[in-house]
Protein backbone atom coordinates (compact mmCIF):
# COMPACT_ATOMS: atom_id res chain seq x y z
CA UNK A 1 0.00 0.00 0.00
CA UNK A 2 1.07 3.35 -0.80
CA UNK A 3 1.92 6.33 1.62
CA UNK A 4 -0.88 8.60 0.04
CA UNK A 5 -3.08 5.21 0.42
CA UNK A 6 -2.14 5.02 3.92
CA UNK A 7 -2.52 8.35 4.42
CA UNK A 8 -5.92 8.14 3.16
CA UNK A 9 -6.45 5.32 5.60
CA UNK A 10 -5.42 7.04 8.49
CA UNK A 11 -7.91 9.78 7.68
CA UNK A 12 -10.60 7.78 7.28
CA UNK A 13 -9.53 5.76 10.44
CA UNK A 14 -9.69 9.34 12.70
CA UNK A 15 -13.19 10.57 11.22
CA UNK A 16 -14.92 7.44 11.96
CA UNK A 17 -16.85 6.29 14.87
CA UNK A 18 -18.80 3.45 15.90
CA UNK A 19 -22.34 4.38 16.63
CA UNK A 20 -24.10 2.15 18.56
CA UNK A 21 -27.12 0.54 16.33
CA UNK A 22 -30.35 2.42 19.01
CA UNK A 23 -33.34 0.65 19.67
CA UNK A 24 -36.64 2.46 19.26
CA UNK A 25 -36.22 3.13 22.72
CA UNK A 26 -32.96 5.25 22.27
CA UNK A 27 -31.11 2.31 24.04
CA UNK A 28 -28.35 -0.39 22.69
CA UNK A 29 -30.77 -3.06 24.73
CA UNK A 30 -34.21 -3.73 25.52
CA UNK A 31 -35.69 -2.63 28.96
CA UNK A 32 -38.92 -2.28 30.79
CA UNK A 33 -38.60 1.05 32.36
CA UNK A 34 -36.17 4.34 32.48
CA UNK A 35 -36.23 6.78 35.22
CA UNK A 36 -34.53 9.82 34.91
CA UNK A 37 -34.06 12.10 37.97
CA UNK A 38 -33.68 15.67 37.40
CA UNK A 39 -31.13 17.47 39.70
CA UNK A 40 -30.15 21.27 40.13
CA UNK A 41 -27.37 22.23 40.99
CA UNK A 42 -27.05 25.59 43.07
CA UNK A 43 -24.24 27.12 45.72
CA UNK A 44 -25.49 28.20 49.44
CA UNK A 45 -24.30 30.89 51.13
CA UNK A 46 -21.13 29.32 51.87
CA UNK A 47 -20.26 28.67 48.16
CA UNK A 48 -20.80 25.25 48.61
CA UNK A 49 -22.61 23.08 45.96
CA UNK A 50 -26.00 22.00 46.91
CA UNK A 51 -27.98 19.31 44.86
CA UNK A 52 -31.88 19.51 44.81
CA UNK A 53 -33.89 16.72 43.39
CA UNK A 54 -36.45 18.71 41.24
CA UNK A 55 -38.44 16.32 39.15
CA UNK A 56 -38.32 12.19 38.33
CA UNK A 57 -39.53 10.84 35.07
CA UNK A 58 -40.17 7.26 34.35
CA UNK A 59 -41.12 5.82 31.03
CA UNK A 60 -42.32 2.43 30.26
CA UNK A 61 -41.61 0.21 27.29
CA UNK A 62 -43.42 -2.48 25.07
CA UNK A 63 -42.19 -5.75 23.95
CA UNK A 64 -41.18 -4.06 20.49
CA UNK A 65 -39.18 -1.11 22.41
CA UNK A 66 -41.90 1.67 21.96
CA UNK A 67 -43.11 3.54 24.77
CA UNK A 68 -46.40 3.39 25.93
CA UNK A 69 -46.66 5.41 29.00
CA UNK A 70 -44.46 8.31 30.83
CA UNK A 71 -45.13 9.74 34.44
CA UNK A 72 -43.57 13.00 35.65
CA UNK A 73 -43.80 14.64 38.76
CA UNK A 74 -42.19 17.74 39.84
CA UNK A 75 -41.11 17.89 43.77
CA UNK A 76 -40.93 21.45 44.15
CA UNK A 77 -44.88 21.68 43.42
CA UNK A 78 -46.11 18.31 43.48
CA UNK A 79 -47.44 18.29 40.41
CA UNK A 80 -47.85 14.95 38.02
CA UNK A 81 -47.53 14.95 34.68
CA UNK A 82 -48.82 11.13 32.64
CA UNK A 83 -49.09 10.27 29.37
CA UNK A 84 -50.74 6.93 27.42
CA UNK A 85 -49.48 6.13 24.17
CA UNK A 86 -51.63 4.43 21.38
CA UNK A 87 -50.60 2.77 18.55
CA UNK A 88 -52.43 2.36 14.93
CA UNK A 89 -52.43 -0.98 13.21
CA UNK A 90 -49.42 -0.41 11.44
CA UNK A 91 -46.95 0.25 15.22
CA UNK A 92 -46.93 3.97 14.70
CA UNK A 93 -48.03 6.31 17.33
CA UNK A 94 -51.77 7.45 16.71
CA UNK A 95 -52.52 9.42 19.78
CA UNK A 96 -51.14 10.53 22.92
CA UNK A 97 -53.54 11.02 26.11
CA UNK A 98 -52.37 13.58 28.60
CA UNK A 99 -53.45 13.90 31.90
CA UNK A 100 -52.27 16.59 34.22
CA UNK A 101 -52.80 17.30 38.02
CA UNK A 102 -53.16 21.21 37.38
CA UNK A 103 -56.41 20.00 34.75
CA UNK A 104 -59.77 18.28 35.81
CA UNK A 105 -60.11 16.45 32.25
CA UNK A 106 -57.07 14.50 29.83
CA UNK A 107 -56.44 16.05 26.59
CA UNK A 108 -55.19 14.24 23.30
CA UNK A 109 -52.18 14.43 20.84
CA UNK A 110 -53.98 13.19 17.52
CA UNK A 111 -51.02 12.23 14.85
CA UNK A 112 -51.31 12.17 11.04
CA UNK A 113 -49.96 10.33 8.73
CA UNK A 114 -49.40 10.47 4.91
CA UNK A 115 -47.80 7.89 2.81
CA UNK A 116 -46.86 6.27 5.93
CA UNK A 117 -44.86 9.23 7.07
CA UNK A 118 -45.98 11.32 10.46
CA UNK A 119 -47.54 14.48 8.63
CA UNK A 120 -49.14 16.53 11.71
CA UNK A 121 -49.45 16.10 15.20
CA UNK A 122 -52.23 18.03 17.00
CA UNK A 123 -52.82 19.14 20.08
CA UNK A 124 -56.48 21.17 21.59
CA UNK A 125 -57.42 22.40 24.68
CA UNK A 126 -60.53 23.68 24.76
CA UNK A 127 -63.20 25.12 27.62
CA UNK A 128 -66.04 27.38 27.40
CA UNK A 129 -63.57 30.55 27.46
CA UNK A 130 -60.36 29.98 25.41
CA UNK A 131 -59.18 27.44 23.05
CA UNK A 132 -55.71 26.43 22.41
CA UNK A 133 -54.01 24.73 19.93
CA UNK A 134 -50.31 23.63 18.91
CA UNK A 135 -49.77 21.78 15.44
CA UNK A 136 -46.28 20.03 14.74
CA UNK A 137 -45.84 19.59 11.05
CA UNK A 138 -43.20 17.59 9.74
CA UNK A 139 -41.17 18.04 6.15
CA UNK A 140 -38.87 15.14 4.43
CA UNK A 141 -36.09 15.14 2.69
CA UNK A 142 -36.85 12.71 -0.84
CA UNK A 143 -35.34 9.79 0.63
CA UNK A 144 -37.43 9.92 3.72
CA UNK A 145 -35.85 11.65 6.10
CA UNK A 146 -37.09 13.92 8.66
CA UNK A 147 -35.47 17.37 7.20
CA UNK A 148 -37.31 20.14 9.09
CA UNK A 149 -40.37 20.57 11.88
CA UNK A 150 -42.70 23.32 12.29
CA UNK A 151 -44.18 24.13 15.44
CA UNK A 152 -46.97 26.78 15.96
CA UNK A 153 -49.04 27.87 18.81
CA UNK A 154 -52.16 29.55 18.52
CA UNK A 155 -55.02 30.98 21.46
CA UNK A 156 -58.51 31.82 20.71
CA UNK A 157 -60.48 33.93 23.87
CA UNK A 158 -63.69 33.51 22.92
CA UNK A 159 -65.18 36.15 25.38
CA UNK A 160 -63.14 39.03 23.14
CA UNK A 161 -62.92 36.74 19.85
CA UNK A 162 -59.20 37.10 19.23
CA UNK A 163 -57.07 34.68 17.92
CA UNK A 164 -52.98 35.26 19.01
CA UNK A 165 -50.48 32.93 17.45
CA UNK A 166 -48.07 33.08 19.96
CA UNK A 167 -44.94 31.72 18.51
CA UNK A 168 -43.35 29.61 15.89
CA UNK A 169 -40.82 26.96 16.36
CA UNK A 170 -38.38 25.64 13.29
CA UNK A 171 -36.42 22.50 14.04
CA UNK A 172 -33.95 21.43 11.52
CA UNK A 173 -32.30 17.77 10.97
CA UNK A 174 -29.58 16.30 9.43
CA UNK A 175 -29.45 12.97 7.33
CA UNK A 176 -29.47 11.16 10.75
CA UNK A 177 -32.19 12.70 11.79
CA UNK A 178 -30.37 14.32 14.72
CA UNK A 179 -31.87 18.22 15.60
CA UNK A 180 -29.19 20.49 14.29
CA UNK A 181 -31.13 23.52 15.50
CA UNK A 182 -34.20 25.31 16.73
CA UNK A 183 -35.53 29.01 15.64
CA UNK A 184 -37.85 30.23 18.12
CA UNK A 185 -39.91 33.28 16.96
CA UNK A 186 -42.37 35.08 19.33
CA UNK A 187 -44.66 37.08 17.03
CA UNK A 188 -46.04 39.59 20.62
CA UNK A 189 -42.80 39.86 21.60
CA UNK A 190 -39.57 39.72 19.29
CA UNK A 191 -37.03 40.39 22.28
CA UNK A 192 -37.89 36.40 23.18
CA UNK A 193 -36.83 35.28 19.98
CA UNK A 194 -33.78 32.78 20.25
CA UNK A 195 -31.93 30.54 18.12
CA UNK A 196 -30.13 27.24 19.24
CA UNK A 197 -27.37 25.12 17.64
CA UNK A 198 -27.05 21.35 18.31
CA UNK A 199 -22.85 19.91 18.06
CA UNK A 200 -22.50 16.06 18.37
CA UNK A 201 -19.57 13.86 18.44
CA UNK A 202 -20.12 9.85 16.88
CA UNK A 203 -24.55 10.80 17.63
CA UNK A 204 -23.89 11.94 20.91
CA UNK A 205 -24.75 15.17 22.04
CA UNK A 206 -21.89 16.99 23.38
CA UNK A 207 -22.75 20.94 23.20
CA UNK A 208 -25.88 23.25 22.83
CA UNK A 209 -25.59 26.92 21.73
CA UNK A 210 -28.08 29.72 22.31
CA UNK A 211 -28.36 32.84 20.48
CA UNK A 212 -30.40 36.51 21.56
CA UNK A 213 -32.68 38.35 18.98
CA UNK A 214 -29.63 39.98 18.43
CA UNK A 215 -27.98 36.53 17.36
CA UNK A 216 -25.53 36.84 20.00
CA UNK A 217 -23.98 34.29 21.81
CA UNK A 218 -26.09 34.09 25.35
CA UNK A 219 -25.17 30.73 26.35
CA UNK A 220 -22.98 27.65 25.86
CA UNK A 221 -23.72 24.02 27.28
CA UNK A 222 -21.63 21.35 27.33
CA UNK A 223 -22.82 17.91 28.14
CA UNK A 224 -20.20 14.83 29.68
CA UNK A 225 -21.64 11.40 30.63
CA UNK A 226 -21.59 8.25 32.44
CA UNK A 227 -22.40 5.02 30.24
CA UNK A 228 -22.71 1.52 31.86
CA UNK A 229 -21.99 -1.63 30.46
CA UNK A 230 -24.32 -1.34 27.61
CA UNK A 231 -23.15 2.07 26.63
CA UNK A 232 -26.27 3.67 27.76
CA UNK A 233 -26.02 6.91 29.63
CA UNK A 234 -26.80 6.49 32.91
CA UNK A 235 -25.19 10.50 34.38
CA UNK A 236 -25.68 13.35 32.14
CA UNK A 237 -24.08 16.52 33.19
CA UNK A 238 -24.84 20.24 31.86
CA UNK A 239 -22.33 22.78 31.90
CA UNK A 240 -23.80 26.23 31.03
CA UNK A 241 -21.45 28.67 30.83
CA UNK A 242 -18.60 26.70 32.07
CA UNK A 243 -20.81 26.12 35.58
CA UNK A 244 -22.38 23.15 36.41
CA UNK A 245 -26.13 23.60 36.91
CA UNK A 246 -28.02 20.07 36.26
CA UNK A 247 -27.33 16.50 36.64
CA UNK A 248 -29.26 13.67 35.33
CA UNK A 249 -29.03 10.42 36.80
CA UNK A 250 -30.69 7.04 34.38
CA UNK A 251 -31.77 4.16 36.22
CA UNK A 252 -32.45 1.77 33.27
CA UNK A 253 -34.65 -1.85 34.25
CA UNK A 254 -33.48 -3.70 31.45
CA UNK A 255 -35.42 -6.96 29.98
Amino acid sequence: MNRHLILLFSIFLIGCCNEPNLLKNGLTKKANKITVYYIKIENDSLNNKVQDTISIREKKYSNNDQIINLFQKTLFDNETLEIDYIYNDLNKIKTEIVKMSTDSLPFKVNYIYKDSLLYQSETIVENSKEKFEQVETYDYRKDGTKEKTILTQIFIDFESKDTIRNSVSKSYFDKNELINGIETIHHNNPNRNRKSEFRYDCGILTKTLEYNYKDSLISTTEYKYQVDKFKNWIRKESIENDKLNYIQTRKIEYK
